[in-house]
């Protein structure tokens, strides 16, 4: 097994982030140099103390970094020339890390790949295993998601355009795209994703490796909505993440501004209404769509196709 470095980014969830690394130690996986965590709890825990057995590296923030920005940081200060990301709100297991390692590894075109993810209190039941763009390109397609398991999808390579909540990079290809979006703070891996395609390399999902995720399976009002409940800047800028990557794939929609308000209440209003009758803080959630609308297409308006160059981020603003 090549050598590879885990970065985890976490905010405000140190029993999720306890649980993966509690699942990472038990496994031991061969080849696993270190783990980078980029902490920007409000309240922070020196959680390392925790795992002696593991070479945990954390990285503090005072202020906000965001997912993007986090999982910058981390993979720049990683030794390996293979980074494997996981979001704190999964857990592992001996089928997750040698499998997509090893086909990563050996491949010269392939760039990145992302594990199946199954629900870690439903192992039976998908929570995707691929995500590609949809034919018009509003969404990404959720292959198997809340279906059971199928061996026929399983153990194979499936086309995706993002990299959902974990996946192994090549150190090098992070380099030359000079790595996640962090105008994109929350919602970068399509945008990666993409970008790597357009340097000529492959991104797919592998279905032989499986990472499990920590949130609700499908059951009653609301269990879609989980995240944004607890978390109303992330809902924020979710949305406005969304906008501007909509933005980039649709530059030449003259009513890009209607099509994507109607695109979008798809998703908006079915946890419009979770944040009004489960979410902590309703007024404040509510306030924060409204703001992340604002600013998306704010944003979204002053960019500027012309501008753009691969070898730059692509979303160049006036």
């Amino acid at each position: 097994m090549p050598r590879f470095t885990i970065v985890i980014p976490t905010h405000n969830r140190y029993d999720k982030l306890r649980n993966l690394l509690k699942s990472i130690d038990f496994t031991k996986p061969v080849g696993l140099e270190e783990i980078i965590v980029v902490d920007d709890s409000s309240r922070k825990v020196e959680i390392e103390n925790e795992f002696p057995c593991l070479n945990i590296h954390r990285i503090v923030s005072s202020e906000r970094l965001f997912i993007s920005r986090a999982k910058n940081l981390g993979w720049r200060k990683a030794t390996s020339d293979i980074i494997f990301f996981i979001d704190d709100d999964n857990i592992v297991n001996h089928r997750t890390f040698v499998p997509i390692i090893d086909k990563l590894a050996k491949s010269k075109c392939i760039g990145a790949l992302v594990p199946a993810v199954l629900y870690k209190n439903r192992p039976d039941l998908v929570w995707v295993y691929a995500t590609p763009l949809a034919k018009d390109r509003w969404s990404h397609v959720l292959i198997g998601r809340n279906k059971p398991r199928n061996p026929k999808i399983e153990n194979r390579f499936l086309d995706t355009d993002a990299l959902a909540n974990s996946s192994v990079v090549k150190r090098s290809v992070l380099e030359l795209t000079n790595g996640f979006e962090e105008k994109l703070s929350v919602n970068s891996s399509a945008d990666l994703c993409l970008r790597i395609k357009k340097m000529g390399f492959k991104v797919y999902a592998y279905t032989g490796s499986f990472i499990y995720h920590d949130v609700t399976p499908p059951s009653g009002f609301g269990w879609w909505a989980e995240h944004g409940t607890q978390d109303p800047l992330r809902v924020n800028n979710e949305l406005k993440d969304w906008i501007l990557l909509m933005r980039f794939l649709h530059f030449k929609d003259n009513l890009f501004v209607f099509h994507a308000m109607l695109r979008s209440m798809r998703f908006v209003l079915p946890n419009m209404l979770v944040y009004i009758f489960k979410g902590k803080r309703p007024h404040y959630l509510v306030k924060n769509v409204i703001t992340g609308y604002l600013d998306g297409f704010s944003r979204a308006l002053k960019f500027n196709y012309n501008r753009y160059n691969l070898s730059d981020a692509w979303l160049v603003t006036e």
